[in-house]
């Protein structure tokens, strides 16, 4: 659905119309402009849920805990099976705290309960489409909660977006990363290049600004910016970039020696 209504957008983000009206009025979730009963883009309910998720997760880091240990307690108290009269499904649900049921939709929790062996993945993803519900995403969480990893037939509908995530932060094998050292080399030997084509240039109009420091602006320009990059790295910590960059300031200094030894013996000082 590109749309929904105040019921179906309770439905899908799990909390009451009341909820939604109020959230509505107060402008957390904006309206789609219109007459008639307010209605509600996915993209405003989406946003809207990733709000609630991140207030979800600062409660639970107040109370020292995180969803993938709330699912690990949920599973435990699912599970548990005490002495007496077994309890109902409902009953384990109402005795856990609010914050712990909030974090899962009421198809994950009602597929976490499932005891006949069938996959509880599917079987989350069949009730959310059912109810009208969010649908599940896979997460290290609700792995914890359903104690099981998707199966053969559900596992291509959760895994997609994760392999698609991880794919996107992979370089082809065809192509390699900038490395900042190489890059460092290769704009040095490029504007070495430089200063030797304008020398050797026969034209009336000569490269003065070159020409006139025998390239010591050129050099100053490039320690300058390797001392830069040796402070960043510094400051991060990486100390074998940080000595890489050293050995070229050395190198550049004593270039910029060399020039000077020979603009001394040009004017005879």
């Amino acid at each position: 659905m590109d749309e929904f209504n105040a019921v179906e957008a309770a439905a899908w983000l799990g909390i009451s119309r009341e909820a939604v009206d109020l959230a509505a009025r107060e402008g957390r979730l904006p309206a789609l402009d219109g007459e008639g009963p307010r209605r509600f883009s996915r993209a405003a309910v989406a946003a809207y849920r990733e709000t609630r998720v991140r207030d979800q997760v600062a409660a639970l880091a107040r109370m020292g805990e995180t969803p993938m240990s709330v699912a690990r307690k949920v599973r435990r108290a699912l599970d548990e099976k005490g002495t007496g009269l077994p309890r109902p499904f409902d009953v384990k649900l109402q005795a856990m705290p609010y914050q712990w049921r909030s974090v899962f939709s009421k198809a994950e929790l009602a597929a976490a309960g499932l005891t006949d062996g069938s996959c509880r993945w599917c079987a989350a993803g069949k009730a959310a489409d059912l109810l009208g519900l969010r649908p599940p995403e896979f997460s290290q969480a609700l792995r914890e909660l359903f104690a099981t990893n998707p199966c053969t037939r559900c596992g291509p509908r959760f895994y997609a977006p994760v392999l698609a995530s991880l794919t996107a932060r992979v370089h082809p094998g065809r192509h390699r990363p900038p490395d900042p050292v190489a890059e460092a080399v290769a704009a040095e030997k490029a504007a070495a290049e430089a200063v030797r084509a304008a020398a050797a240039v026969d034209s009336p109009v000569r490269a003065q600004p070159v020409q006139d420091d025998d390239g010591r602006a050129l050099i100053a320009r490039r320690r300058r910016e390797v001392q830069a990059r040796i402070t960043r790295a510094r400051r991060a910590g990486d100390s074998r970039y940080e000595a890489q960059l050293r050995l070229q300031l050395r190198a550049l200094t004593a270039d910029a020696s060399a020039v000077d030894g020979r603009a001394r013996k040009r004017t005879g000082s």
